[in-house]
């Protein structure tokens, strides 16, 4: 991946970060290691290797954030009629 591309990549994961913590009451210190980084998606000076490491734990963070807010809500199944309500 180019800087480039890590970069931007970088900047769209921060902001799903934003939004988890806006909408979600989000225990104490679930991005703890990406805060560790000191590296944001606006240091463009900073090496690739370092973008890449924060993108890496940010986006494991997120998953793990995800995960567990899925498993805390349960979702109505949608039955097999309206599972495919388009294909007629």
């Amino acid at each position: 991946m180019r800087k480039r591309e890590s970069l931007y990549l970088h900047a769209l994961f921060v902001l799903v970060r934003r939004e988890f913590e806006d909408e979600r009451d989000l225990a104490a210190g679930p991005f703890d290691e990406y805060d560790g980084t000191a590296v944001g998606p606006t240091a463009v000076h900073r090496p690739k290797a370092a973008h890449e490491r924060a993108l890496f734990a940010l986006s494991t963070e997120l998953s793990a954030t995800a995960a567990s807010a899925t498993d805390d809500t349960e979702r109505p199944r949608p039955d097999a009629e309206g599972s495919n309500q388009y294909a007629r």
